[in-house]
């Protein structure tokens, strides 16, 4: 299954990011909290999860690159016990490998999974389009149509409309995937992704 590269730098981006600095904003979280005792303890309670998250997050991405079964398993537990980005990011991650191995419904196992704890955003928009594309795999486009509605960021307009264009041409519907298509290439995106929508559209019957 196809993932853009823009895709995968947003991803390694959110890695580097908290897996660098995670810990001296934590700090900084920590420090510039008020002088009210129950909210500093919570602060510091709260910090103190993310940086044990952070550094198991940081170990099990380096085990799931040696392929075996004991990463995976104990990827999979720590993404099933940590509902914070670190449990996101080990559920993307997953995903991924579900993928790799060609097991889609474990694909859509996870990104569900993710979605119910990611909170920025950026994020969500990110899971929904992988979302979409693993549940029209599945032979679930109505799904799939559905979780493209949650995609926010206009940015993602392109991406979209080519997932769409797919799943409407799956359902038989070539006059609203040629729209889709063609809206796609109207909006901003990648010219790379224009070149593939423009493809798209003269391969289909008139």
């Amino acid at each position: 299954m196809e993932v853009y590269t823009t895709e995968n730098e947003q991803i390694d981006a959110i890695k580097r990011f908290f897996v660098n600095k995670g810990k001296a904003l934590l700090i900084g979280l920590v420090i510039g909290v008020g002088a009210i005792i129950g909210w500093n303890y919570w602060q510091s309670h709260q910090a103190n999860s993310l940086q044990e998250s952070a550094q198991s997050f940081e170990q099990i991405s380096s085990q799931l690159q040696t392929g075996s079964n004991q990463a995976l398993a104990a990827a999979e537990q720590f993404a099933n016990e940590t509902n914070n980005i670190y449990g996101v990011l080990t559920n993307i991650e997953l995903a991924k490998i579900a993928v790799e191995k060609n097991d889609i419904a474990g694909a859509e196992k996870a990104l569900l999974k993710a979605l119910t704890i990611a909170k920025v955003d950026d994020l969500k928009d990110l899971l929904n389009v992988r979302l979409a594309r693993v549940q029209l795999a599945l032979n679930k486009p109505d799904q799939a149509l559905i979780s493209l509605t949650q995609v926010q960021d206009k940015g993602w307009s392109s991406i979209v409309e080519d997932i769409r264009g797919d799943i409407l041409l799956k359902k038989g519907d070539i006059a609203s995937a040629r729209a889709a298509y063609s809206k796609g290439i109207e909006s901003s995106g990648a010219d790379m992704m224009k070149t593939i929508l423009k493809i798209k559209i003269n391969s289909l019957p008139n």
